[in-house]
């Protein structure tokens, strides 16, 4: 089940929906779950073809008339389509409570046994603790602090020597790594784009981790915005799936670059 079928999975009846609802939801999972801004109507198609249901015959036409409505559920600039903020809001209301959400807790208790790193531990029970009781945004910060703390040992007790060559070629004014420390005078983006330089992850996983950066940004900086259980669920599933348990120790008979 990809991301987009486990974010409609709760939703009675979704594919009897109509064209309408649909693209509506569609449209708050572009924004909330995928960052975007603006979509296109490229964007709608596909999203139509993850979750095997026949697109409408005409997507352009039912984006026209979202705008139309009165009050409108789309706006159309130069940029693209966005939901209106009043349909934005609704629709994070009227989504149903994530059946996911149990499977959410039991993820992260599972990893309770496999977590033996103490700073490691902090963040995952501080994630647990937010997303239990609701605190999404809260639960997004300290999920990612888990991730990159984790990524930070990876690159330290196997990928340090790959990691310090490529860094002296983009950023030679950055300080040598001889320490976890060290790390602090690096921004983040700079340790995913050496990584990335480095091939000491795959591509797929630094885009998962930049991707995921800019959701915690959205979350830690101060601003009006609301964070569900929707997005904190797609935020911890996906780190967790995707980088924690995929960039562990290396099995033996594995190459150094770690390519998973």
């Amino acid at each position: 089940m990809n991301a987009l079928e486990r974010f409609i999975d709760p939703i009675s009846g979704f594919s009897s929906k109509p064209a309408p609802f649909v693209v509506e939801i569609f449209a708050w999972y572009l924004h909330e779950i995928k960052l975007k801004d603006r979509f296109q109507t490229s964007d709608i198609g596909p999203c139509f073809d993850e979750v095997h249901m026949s697109r409408p015959a005409n997507v352009s036409l039912v984006l026209t008339r979202l705008c139309e409505k009165n009050p409108p559920r789309l706006i159309k600039d130069s940029k693209g389509y966005r939901l209106h903020q009043n349909a934005r809001k609704e629709l994070a209301l009227r989504l149903p409570q994530r059946a996911t959400s149990t499977a959410t807790t039991a993820l992260l208790n599972d990893l309770t046994s496999k977590v033996r790193n103490p700073t490691h531990k902090v963040f995952l029970n501080e994630a647990l603790l937010c997303f239990r009781h609701h605190a999404y945004r809260a639960a997004i910060v300290m999920v990612w602090n888990l991730a990159y703390s984790h990524i930070l040992g990876r690159i330290f007790d196997a990928h340090l020597q790959d990691f310090e060559q490529q860094r002296a070629k983009v950023y030679p004014k950055l300080p040598t790594v001889t320490k976890l420390t060290d790390f602090e005078d690096y921004g983040e983006r700079q340790v995913i784009e050496i990584c990335r330089g480095a091939r000491i992850f795959s591509a797929t996983i630094c885009k998962i981790l930049t991707e995921r950066l800019n959701r915690r940004n959205s979350a830690a900086h101060p601003s009006s915005a609301t964070f569900t259980a929707v997005q904190a669920e797609d935020m911890i599933t996906d780190l967790v799936n995707n980088v924690l348990l995929v960039t562990g120790p290396l099995p033996q008979g594995t190459n150094s670059h770690g390519s998973s």
